[in-house]
């Protein structure tokens, strides 16, 4: 039997399954799952803001999108914005794209959930996906700027 290693991969997945279920990054993993697998994907209008709900359609169109792009990989950690705490970004880049990540290497983003804290709706909701972020001023916001802490990095 050959030896197995312990290695950055490893890591990561560690980091993913240890996240709480409500965060973002968990969150689009799940929701990238019923997508590009043969579940319903009515179970994804659960996760949806109640603004964009109709926009979405049956989510076969994104259900496409994505199947097409694959692979992907899903980054770690959320992306956010001075003064919108409670909207985030999650970015699948595309496999070719990355080695090992480094702070000044380019990735190229295929897709970005754009998330936005409900509370009254109980937690995280996705209101887009697309090529790139939906500005906090575009996303139906009820709680600016307060959120629950994520893994995420800040960015301007």
């Amino acid at each position: 039997m050959p030896d197995e290693q312990w290695t950055d991969l490893d890591d990561e997945r560690v980091a993913f399954e240890v996240l709480p279920e409500n965060e973002p990054v968990k969150l689009t993993g799940a929701i990238r799952n019923v997508l590009t697998g043969d579940e319903d994907f009515h179970i994804v209008g659960e996760f949806v803001t109640p603004e964009s709900r109709r926009a979405w359609g049956d989510f076969r169109a994104v259900g496409d999108a994505l199947r097409r792009q694959e692979p992907l990989a899903l980054v770690d950690a959320a992306r956010q914005v001075p003064g919108a705490r409670d909207v985030a970004y999650v970015w699948l880049i595309r496999l070719g794209s990355i080695g090992l990540i480094t702070a000044t290497q380019s990735v190229e983003i295929a897709f970005v959930f754009t998330w936005v804290w409900r509370p009254e709706l109980g937690g995280w909701r996705l209101h887009a996906v697309g090529g790139a972020p939906e500005a906090p001023d575009r996303v139906p916001r009820t709680s600016p700027d307060v959120a629950p802490a994520i893994r995420s990095f800040l960015v301007s």
